[in-house]
């Protein structure tokens, strides 16, 4: 049985707690959650709309060591910054609550003027395939209880969706663990990683393998820039929580390079022909080292079927009164 206490913190944090929350605030016409319900800020200052990503700290001693806890302060937290994302407004609802004042949510707002967008280009199977993903986020929000989200499920979130950081404060972070001969990308929020190879080999071709979660991965060093090459996702996953689909022809490109010692700036490119009529860039993600938190104790918080079961049924479908 879930204590008061564990309900209300799933009902925060979950997958369909405070997270979800903030974003249909926009679309709900709802008012902001009281302050004892506020999302914790992440540990470096939020950006602002116009910002320059620019180095403002010290060099880095290794300009190739990305190796450390990340936590993204980047605007979006979905794969590209998409018109109507999920939490195109985030920034501006958690500073209003933070100040105790009501959220600007005006579109002609100078709060969120100024935003780039990367919007895909689909075929019109793409369009379709697009249109069947029914998430609980953004402006194709439908009713969580007939939306088909696979984190929903508890299916693991794939790459890239695992890198768009897309869960609020404390939780929108990873960790980067550097070997000799490959890297590690180490997710608390559910406890995913995935495995980047850097000991020269070659991408299989999609003869060779099967279609897994996170595909197949290689990185390689372009100066000071990281690259890594994947291939072979599955096509249960989507690309991020507002339903972006691929197929397993899909391919991923990310960039990653030191702006400063704690700035570390990613972009991303997939290619799939099928869905994409060109190929989908991602918005310029920005990460900060967290030189505060980077010693705590795992949260383990893993996504286990039997308590998202349970969780979906008493709070997303609205059965703890019955």
């Amino acid at each position: 049985m879930l204590l008061a206490s564990q309900t209300v913190r799933r009902a925060l944090l979950g997958s369909a707690g405070a997270i979800v929350f903030v974003a249909l605030l926009p679309l709900a016409g709802a008012q902001v959650a009281p302050p004892d319900t506020q999302v914790a800020l992440p540990t470096s200052r939020a950006p602002q709309p116009g910002d320059p990503w620019k180095a403002d700290g010290p060099p880095p001693a290794n300009p190739r060591d990305l190796s450390g806890k990340w936590n993204r302060v980047s605007h979006f937290q979905t794969y590209g910054a998409v018109k109507g994302g999920a939490n195109e407004y985030q920034n501006e609802i958690l500073d209003a609550q933070v100040t105790n004042r009501q959220p600007d949510l005006r579109p002609e707002s100078a709060r969120i003027k100024g935003l780039k967008y990367s919007e895909p280009v689909f075929t019109a199977a793409g369009k379709e395939a697009f249109e069947k993903n029914l998430p609980g986020y953004g402006l194709r929000i439908t009713s969580p209880r007939l939306g088909n989200d696979p984190q929903g499920n508890c299916d693991p979130w794939g790459v890239p969706r695992m890198l768009n950081g897309q869960v609020a404060g404390p939780h929108a972070t990873w960790e980067i663990v550097q070997e000799k001969d490959r890297m590690l990308w180490i997710v608390p929020w559910h406890h995913q990683y995935r495995m980047v190879w850097t000991d020269g080999r070659k991408l299989p071709t999609l003869d060779e393998v099967d279609p897994v979660w996170n595909g197949y991965s290689v990185g390689r060093w372009e100066g000071n820039t990281f690259v890594v090459n994947s291939m072979g996702f599955n096509e249960k996953t989507w690309l991020d929580h507002n339903g972006y689909p691929h197929t397993y022809e899909m391919t991923l490109e990310e960039r990653y390079r030191l702006l400063d010692a704690n700035t570390l700036e990613l972009t991303m490119t997939i290619v799939d022909p099928e869905y994409y009529a060109e190929p989908f860039k991602s918005d310029v993600k920005i990460w900060k080292r967290d030189t505060i938190n980077n010693k705590a104790w795992d949260e383990n918080a893993y996504c286990v079927a039997s308590e998202e079961g349970r969780f979906n049924r008493l709070i997303r479908d609205g059965e703890i009164g019955k």
